[in-house]
């Protein structure tokens, strides 16, 4: 199998144009196209820092021409859920004629649309890219074949990879700034380039709240970090085990 993931910048996509116009971010973490109307039903998170930009981009998607339905499901501080029905775009209809798969959410910034795409046919991708790049923008931002040791990782390390994502989602906004600073200033280099009262001058707190959030930080993301490691090494059963050549 191959994962290929382009940037695009669809037309007549009306998340792309919310996008475009409002400072907000669409991901689509679900989504299914139905076989008896051909619509793409999806799920929507929106999220801006800027209330008036998440109210104006909710607006704008419920408002499109290509939306027949919209339902607001869920909207607290600077993020939505909705649900949306429109129109399968030709797009869509040129990866999954294809042999492609859609194989992670979409997401929408700026006017372009994140794709996450998987082929079983390598000759297929290029048939797929060949019609797309007809009709469409895009840029391939990275083509692997799950062979390689990147690409089992991502799908048949799944709950690995969600605890390393949870422990992140841990942190505090403190933290994330502390510790994002203490490694772009050498912190953790050796020797070390940046001092704890260093540290402390650049985030505007003591060398004492530099070193007690470094901790607390590095506890959160060194557990989920073993808490990963303990499930990859616990022994699997072989896939071929039981079957019959």
């Amino acid at each position: 199998m191959h994962r290929v993931m382009l940037d695009t910048w669809l037309e007549g996509c009306p998340l792309g144009r919310v996008t475009a116009r409002h400072d907000v971010a669409l991901t689509t973490p679900y989504w299914n196209v139905s076989p008896e109307t051909g619509q793409c039903d999806l799920w929507i998170e929106a999220a801006s820092d800027d209330r008036a930009q998440l109210e104006g981009g909710i607006r704008a998607l419920r408002d499109a021409d290509a939306v027949a339905y919209f339902e607001l499901k869920r909207k607290r501080g600077s993020r939505a859920t909705a649900r949306v029905l429109l129109d399968e775009t030709v797009a869509i209809e040129t990866v999954l004629e294809n042999g492609g798969a859609v194989i992670g959410p979409f997401t929408d910034i700026d006017g372009r649309e994140r794709w996450h795409l998987g082929f079983t046919d390598h000759d297929a991708i290029d048939t797929a890219l060949n019609q797309l790049d007809r009709r469409h923008e895009f840029t391939i931002v990275e083509h692997t074949a799950l062979n390689d040791r990147r690409g089992p990782n991502v799908f048949q390390n799944f709950d690995e990879a969600t605890a390393l994502l949870d422990g992140c989602a841990q942190l505090t906004e403190t933290e994330v700034q502390v510790l994002q600073t203490a490694v772009a200033h050498g912190y953790y280099e050796t020797p070390r380039d940046e001092t704890l009262a260093s540290l402390g001058d650049r985030c505007g707190i003591s060398d004492v709240a530099v070193s007690k959030t470094l901790r607390r930080a590095e506890r959160k993301l060194l557990g989920a970090a073993v808490t990963a490691l303990d499930s990859l090494n616990k022994p699997v059963d072989d896939p071929d085990d039981g079957i019959d050549g």
